[in-house]
């Protein structure tokens, strides 16, 4: 079972994602995966991180050009809009955070988002897409234009559970993931 939850930005997905992930931890599941929370400094955004939701090992997966220059990345790799994505890192926990199932039906992946960053990285993206595929469950936020025909194919193959996440349902939308899941 796949559940993917999308939204417009800034609407609660993250948030949504988030509840769900702890109350699943509680009632003994085991999450890994991936989130990828923004960084703000002073109030403006400078880039997005990589967190590994098992061992919450960190690392850049894309920063503001001047940003990722002024702390001594390449700024010259794949740009998504006024971002440069921080590859090798991103890629590094990226797949060791999809690789981490312990093979237990109480597993359940999470990712946190699958959007334009995340798969402009080819390894990461054949990562992503593996697991989808065979993983027994998962939950995965996706951006509200995704249009990569592998994972769109996937969603329709697997039967996945489509959630757009509004400002109507974000209180209590947790609350249906998770009984999806202890169904």
């Amino acid at each position: 079972m796949i559940i993917a939850i999308t939204g417009r930005p800034g609407v609660g997905k993250s948030t949504v994602f988030n509840k769900v992930i702890n109350a699943l931890k509680i009632r003994g599941f085991t999450l890994y995966g991936f989130y990828c929370p923004e960084v703000r400094e002073g109030g403006a955004r400078i880039g997005f991180r990589i967190v590994d939701i098992s061992t919450g090992e960190s690392g850049w997966l894309a920063l503001a050009i001047d940003k990722a220059s002024m702390l001594g990345y390449k700024v010259a790799g794949r740009r998504i809009g006024r971002y440069v994505v921080i590859e090798d890192e991103a890629s590094r926990i990226g797949i060791n955070a999809l690789t981490r199932s312990t093979g237990s039906g109480k597993a359940i992946l999470g990712v946190d988002e699958i959007g334009p960053m995340e798969l402009s990285i080819p390894r990461l993206k054949r990562e992503i897409i593996r697991k989808l595929s065979e993983v027994e469950k998962a939950m995965v936020v996706v951006h509200r234009n995704l249009s990569d025909t592998e994972i769109i194919e996937i969603f329709r193959r697997r039967n996945a559970k489509m959630y757009t996440v509004t400002e109507g349902n974000r209180d209590n939308l947790h609350s249906v993931l998770i009984n999806d899941f202890i169904q």
